[in-house]
């Protein structure tokens, strides 16, 4: 077996850049929560979810991957939705938003005042190319189909995670 040891990486031109081949992973950065966040709002809340990632070639593209913890409990029928957005420079974008008010949804097939109630995780992915150099912060939020019928939304309840990462991948 043999080991190599190095203290750095030079390009052997003149620029002192190694190249890198497209589709390699430059970076990971990941994030974990379990403080709950509680709002039945129909509007957006943030999530208490924020992750950094600061990137090393202008034309990067970055992987968002969130597995979210979510509530839900009401009478008849409920849903969550998620989205995530970018900070660059003060400026807040949406990345991803959902074409509908739910991505996690239960329809209990009558109107009823039987409450039901529905715990899980949720996966979203987003691909963003910021095209910059300077730190892109991505937050992630969520809101409630709906506010009546005994509606209650929570994410990361009961001590439970929501966790992911997000990567840099060179072009």
């Amino acid at each position: 077996m043999s080991t190599l040891t190095v203290d750095t990486i030079q390009g052997k031109t003149a620029a002192g850049t190694v190249a890198m081949p497209n589709g390699m992973c430059i970076q990971t950065t990941e994030f974990t929560n379990n403080v709950k966040v509680d709002s039945n709002s129909s509007s957006y809340v943030h999530t208490g979810i924020t992750v950094n990632i600061t990137p090393k070639f202008n034309d990067s593209k970055i992987y968002i991957n969130a597995f979210m913890h979510y509530y839900i409990i009401g009478n008849h029928d409920h849903g969550i939705s998620f989205k995530i957005t970018r900070t660059l420079s003060g400026t807040e974008t949406d990345i991803y938003t959902p074409t509908n008010t739910y991505e996690a949804y239960f329809y209990d097939g009558v109107a009823n005042s039987q409450s039901h109630q529905h715990m899980d995780r949720l996966p979203i992915f987003a691909v963003d190319t910021p095209n910059t150099l300077s730190q892109c912060s991505y937050k992630i939020y969520y809101r409630s189909m709906r506010t009546d019928a005994g509606n209650g939304i929570a994410v990361q309840g009961d001590n439970n995670k929501s966790h992911g990462f997000s990567q840099e991948i060179k072009q």
